[in-house]
């Protein structure tokens, strides 16, 4: 048995290792059936299967196969070399499989970068946006990762910068806010005049706002209907240099 084999198979479902045990051995029986060359398994191969991916065995999973192959519900076949799916069961789960959104890799350094991420509720948001990128929802990632990357950046201006802020404000005050009192007052300023305020009050370098610029420019195309491609290739670049440009900088 090829475990990467495994590992992709059941990397397509959420929260696989929290599954029923015998939910676990009827997908376990499935991949046997569709990935290797055998005609049919043994418990023992079921329970490797639970070792390869260090999942607590089921106990029962050998009992399990011998009652489901002799009583009515007739979900195994039992033959001399093990068992088989019934067919029935089989095309059940084939359609589970097939119903399931494909999933692709997440860069290996995209996916540290995230650990590296101390606040929780920033670490959850991206995540989350992994998620979207591994059903390669493209657009997705691309805009959560760029509104996440402003609402740091305003965070770490109330929490630290707060005065040089508010003090270039006050020499180029906006129509619709003066000073910045609560965090909330930020929802105020445009994301370009925010970006501008942050350059001018020496906040940000003028690389961190020429990022900051693009990176809105093409959050902004995602985020509207067109005929623009997103793919995994741009969608990593545009975390990477957010994470590491801003949510690690600042």
């Amino acid at each position: 048995m090829e475990r990467k084999l495994l590992e992709n198979f059941v990397e397509r479902f959420d929260d696989f290792s929290k599954w029923d045990g015998k939910k676990q051995v009827d997908y376990f029986a499935y991949f046997l059936a569709t990935e290797t060359s055998s005609e049919s398994f043994t418990a023992k191969q079921i329970q490797d299967c639970f070792d390869a991916l260090s999942l607590k065995q089921y106990a029962r999973a050998a009992v399990y196969l011998s009652e489901n192959s002799s009583n009515k519900s007739g979900r195994y076949i039992k033959s001399k070399t093990g068992y088989r799916l019934e067919r029935s069961v089989f095309d059940d789960i084939k359609q589970q499989v097939n119903n399931e959104p494909k999933k692709v890799q997440v860069s290996q350094h995209l996916t540290d970068l995230v650990s590296k991420i101390k606040d929780s509720q920033e670490k959850s948001f991206l995540v989350e946006a992994l998620n979207c990128y591994r059903v390669e929802a493209y657009r997705a990632p691309i805009i959560l990762v760029g509104i996440l990357a402003i609402d740091h950046l305003q965070k770490y201006i109330f929490g630290q910068k707060l005065n040089d802020f508010n003090s270039v404000l006050a020499k180029n005050p906006d129509k619709k806010v003066q000073k910045i009192v609560n965090y909330d007052d930020f929802a105020d300023l445009s994301e370009v005049r925010f970006i501008e305020l942050m350059r001018s009050a020496n906040i940000v370098s003028n690389d961190v706002r020429k990022i900051l610029d693009e990176k809105l420019g093409i959050r902004n195309s995602a985020a509207h209907p067109s005929g623009i491609v997103f793919t995994g290739h741009k969608t990593t670049e545009f975390a990477l240099d957010i994470i590491n440009n801003i949510l690690l900088k600042y």
